[in-house]
């Protein structure tokens, strides 16, 4: 199976993420050359599509997708690109909520937690206009396979409300692989057209059943039977859809195919809620009736039921059902959106110069149109941008301008992300107390509007901080209770990551041992469920780890194995990384000149990405192999690169760090006066951030040098 990395080609399309990996499909996020626009290409792995018959239904159907044309509830499809012998979608690229996993409706809902009511019929009403548009441009049209993962919640709003614009996606895509037999079947991670949401429970994943393509929480009863599908097969899957928003439960219970399929075919489900309207509740249960022809034959039907069931909740009239029209404000401003997914995929990737440009033109657009929550998610974004390119004092005016975006529009969300982005940036100039003031003000107003998973992230910033200040063992508090909520939610890679940061604090307290059991862990689940970013991360805190307990060599493998993935992958701050971690290995080992090639290729990538605090920071450690090489004219200048670069980005603590080691070399080569500025320099940084320990002896450097100095 060819899976290509970010910078490939193909056709006009450059890839410009990762690879998004399911079970049956492939996604990538790419830039159109011709077009100037992001778009996402989808295509089955390579055993879905066998022979030329089956990338021609793929084609057919694909075609079929691109003639439902432009839709404000359906996702576009582009074109159908054929490479031999591979095929591709071109789709739209919805940029998802701030805040959320993904741009899919599954991220939205939380087990126990109901979506509110008038949300709940807006996403319905949404989603049954966009497959109204595809019954009329395609009479007879069924979808096959609706479910939360394939309706795509995007960060743009339905025009004259407050609730997010919905899109359905993967139009006839079922159709490509119904009459496969079963063996042949597997389960699809990943049926989004852009973030694709980890779909770690087999009963939501797309499946071949009894002939048919579909996933088992929302087949409805004449496809468990084998019988005829048509209209009224998708309405019962919305009608499971709303009942599961309006629940925070499914709509059937079951821990297996068979259990699922009595359900179903029995009409047993959840009862609402007692606040939800008699009227409402009679639309859900007529369409989640076993019989198929008391749910209704069409669209117009569906849409008009919600749209009254609408006006009797709030009072006011549904949203005015939109048209296709040529480029609409909300067309735009879904366009800034896309930008701003885009630049996310080149800043996953390490290309934040790239990304940095197109958050620009997310700042434009929402200037112009007055739109501010765009524009706030702009400057956020450019303060991330300036973050990955080592320059947090400009990332902190960013995320300053993005705090008061935020406040200014009452989005209580952006603002705790805000916060949380200036802990970052404080915590990137080393002044992790000042972090924690803004992470714990983060984790109050996440506990306040109940965001779980942005509550997780606190704590796991907080966590993070506390490390920086060398207090592990609070730092273990937070990240354990991080991973009480990730498992809560059901979130695999936010476990995984709560898990290896568990191991890397254990390693500070000296107990590698331990910290192996949770790296291994993060490593496990990474495996799982296909994060290959993941993979890497814990394979580095694995070798971390083995060094600590003095066994360099098997962190090196752990290290290699780090940067395979990294490169595969395309993460060029993770292969950044690696590189700078085998270096590390090897001056345990004692082999400076070899730690010097890794991190001379550390500085390149650094440089090339510019990454200005990678710079320093490998300018910092090749002063060091040098020193222990004996070459101390080349060490004291490497240690006076990085010194400026680190100043100049604000890392005080790498500054400061680099600044000891120079006056100590100095100091050796007898040059007392040209040290003492460095030595006086530490012992104030490092009594002003809270070191009292590297203080004392920085202050003892002084009091020496000023002796010899005079």
């Amino acid at each position: 199976m060819n899976v290509y990395p970010p910078g490939t080609r193909i056709g006009q399309y450059e890839i410009a993420s990762r690879p998004l990996v399911g079970g049956m499909g492939i996604v990538y996020v790419c830039r159109d050359l011709e077009q100037d626009r992001p778009v996402a290409l989808k295509t089955f792995k390579p055993e879905y599509l066998p022979d030329r018959a089956a990338r021609d239904r793929f084609l057919r159907e694909g075609t079929h997708w691109v003639d439902l044309g432009a839709h404000p509830h359906v996702v576009r499809c582009y074109q159908v690109l054929r490479i031999d012998p591979e095929v591709y979608l071109v789709l739209e690229l919805v940029a998802k909520e701030q805040g959320r996993e993904d741009a899919s409706l599954r991220s939205w809902l939380t087990p126990g937690r109901p979506l509110p009511l008038e949300t709940a019929l807006l996403f319905a009403l949404q989603i049954a206009r966009g497959l109204k548009h595809a019954t009329a441009v395609i009479p007879g049209f069924v979808h096959r396979d609706l479910k939360p993962e394939n309706v795509l919640v995007g960060a743009d709003r339905l025009a004259g409300t407050g609730v997010n614009r919905l899109r359905v996606t993967d139009f006839g895509l079922a159709a490509v692989l119904e009459g496969r037999d079963q063996g042949a079947a597997s389960s699809d991670q990943d049926t989004s057209s852009d973030q694709g949401s980890q779909v770690t429970d087999p009963l939501r994943r797309t499946q071949l059943t009894h002939g048919i393509v579909g996933t088992p929480l929302y087949i409805a009863p004449e496809q468990w039977r084998g019988e005829p599908v048509g209209i009224y097969t998708d309405v019962y899957a919305l009608g499971c859809i709303l009942l599961e928003m309006l629940t925070g439960r499914r709509a059937v219970e079951g821990g297996s195919l068979g259990a699922l399929e009595r359900a179903h075919c029995a009409g047993v489900h959840p009862a609402l809620p007692a606040g939800v309207p008699e009227g409402v509740c009679a639309l859900v249960g007529r369409w989640l009736a076993v019989d198929r022809g008391a749910r209704g034959a069409n669209w117009e039907e569906v849409e008009g039921a919600l749209a009254a069931a609408y006006v009797g909740v709030s009072g006011r009239p549904a949203p005015a059902a939109e048209g296709a029209v040529a480029l609409s404000r909300e067309e735009r401003v879904a366009a800034g959106w896309s930008y701003s997914e885009m630049g996310a995929s080149y800043l996953d990737i390490g290309k934040a110069k790239m990304a940095r440009g197109y958050f620009e033109r997310v700042v434009g657009v929402g200037q112009a149109e007055g739109e501010r929550q765009l524009e706030g998610a702009g400057v956020t974004h450019l303060g991330l941008a300036y973050a990955a390119l080592g320059d947090a004092r400009r990332a902190i005016g960013y995320c300053e301008q993005a705090l008061a975006i935020a406040h200014e529009i009452g989005d209580r969300h952006g603002e705790g992300a805000a916060l949380g982005n200036l802990g970052n940036a404080s915590a990137a100039l080393g002044d992790a107390r000042r972090a924690i003031g803004y992470y714990e003000r983060q984790l109050v107003i996440t506990r306040e509007i109940g965001d779980r998973g942005g509550e997780g992230n606190a704590l796991g910033n907080l966590g993070t901080a506390c490390a920086r200040l060398g207090d592990a063992r609070r730092a273990i508090g937070y990240y354990e209770q991080a991973l009480v909520i990730r498992r809560e939610m059901g979130d695999r890679r936010g476990e995984g990551a709560a898990l290896g940061n568990l191991g890397g604090s254990y390693t500070d307290l000296g107990d590698a041992r331990r910290a192996i059991g949770y790296c291994e862990q993060a490593l496990a689940i990474a495996h799982e469920i296909g994060d290959r970013h993941g993979e890497g991360a814990a394979l580095g805190n694995l070798g971390n780890a083995s060094a600590a307990l003095g066994d360099a060599r098997r962190a090196i493998g752990y290290y290699e194995q780090q940067l395979v993935i990294t490169r595969e992958i395309g993460d060029r701050g993770g292969e950044e990384n690696a590189l700078g971690n085998l270096g590390n290995a090897y001056v345990r080992l004692g082999d400076a000149r070899r730690a010097i090639g890794y991190y001379e290729q550390a500085l390149a990538i650094a440089h090339g990405i510019g990454d200005r605090r990678g710079e320093g920071a490998a300018l910092g450690n090749l002063g060091g192999s040098y020193a222990d090489l004996g070459d101390t004219r080349r060490a004291i200048r490497y240690y006076e690169q990085a010194s400026v670069i680190l100043e100049e980005v604000g890392d005080v603590m790498a500054a400061v760090g680099v600044s000891f080691n120079l006056a100590l070399l100095l100091a050796q080569q007898g040059r007392p006066a040209e040290a003492l500025p460095y030595a006086q320099r530490a012992a104030q940084v490092f009594a002003r951030i809270g070191h009292p320990e590297y203080a004392q002896r920085a202050q003892a450097l002084v009091a020496q040098l000023q002796g010899k100095a005079h």
